[in-house]
């Protein structure tokens, strides 16, 4: 089967969005606000693309070629005519061309056909992922004074990649060349180091806390 192109309006940001990942946006700029109507009286989708070159306001960026299909969910108008978003990423694309530029811009993409890679993961190794992410989000929402019974995780190869890739921190070039990875098999290859380094920051600021402080003795 051929891989579905289309052509849909982008925005540029300097951030990575992953498919499963809620993002929230805020609308100010008045190209933006012409793209959201349009996207509100379409489908309710535009593509999130990492800023290469460029800046988020002003003239056009140029952006990565490797992208994230993102649905919108909810609209909430705000003082002085802006607006606050809540999308969600559905599936990535590669930017074939820039077909527009003003007043924002629009391109020709093609949806990507997500492959899981060989040699496939085991149910061993997805497993041990899920496991280490479970430690870190308890670990995480401890530090804030929370708890929870259960940590739920996606089973599968690709949706643990995505998810993975949407609750680890990172500089945004380094999560734009996981989002990038071919096979969730490459994808999780870069995340589990990640993650472990992420685990043991975690572990230590927690080790911190609740060690004692010893009193100082003049």
């Amino acid at each position: 089967m051929e891989p579905l192109e289309s052509e849909i309006s982008l925005f540029p940001l300097h951030l990575v969005l992953f498919p499963t990942m809620v993002l929230p946006l805020r609308i100010f700029e008045e190209r933006y606000k012409l793209m959201l109507r349009a996207c509100l009286e379409a489908d309710r989708q535009f593509g999130v693309v990492l800023i290469k070159e460029g800046e988020e306001v002003g003239t056009p960026a140029i952006p990565y070629t490797v992208g994230t299909l993102a649905r919108i969910h909810q609209v909430t108008p705000v003082e002085d005519g802006q607006f606050h978003l809540l999308v969600m990423g559905e599936r990535r694309f590669h930017l074939l061309e820039v077909t527009e530029q003003y007043p924002y811009l629009k391109g020709r993409v093609q949806f990507v056909h997500e492959e899981i890679g060989e040699p496939q993961p085991t149910s061993e190794e997805i497993g041990a992922v899920r496991q280490a992410l479970e430690k870190y989000l308890r670990s995480l929402l401890g530090l804030r004074g929370g708890w929870t019974r259960e940590v739920p995780s996606p089973t599968d190869p690709v949706g643990l990649s995505f998810y993975l890739g949407a609750v680890l921190g990172g500089e945004a070039t380094e999560r734009q060349r996981i989002l990038e990875a071919p096979t969730a098999r490459e994808r999780l290859a870069l995340l589990t180091p990640l993650l472990q380094r992420e685990n043991e920051h975690v572990q230590a600021v927690l080790k911190e806390r609740v060690t004692p402080k010893g009193e100082s003795l003049n």
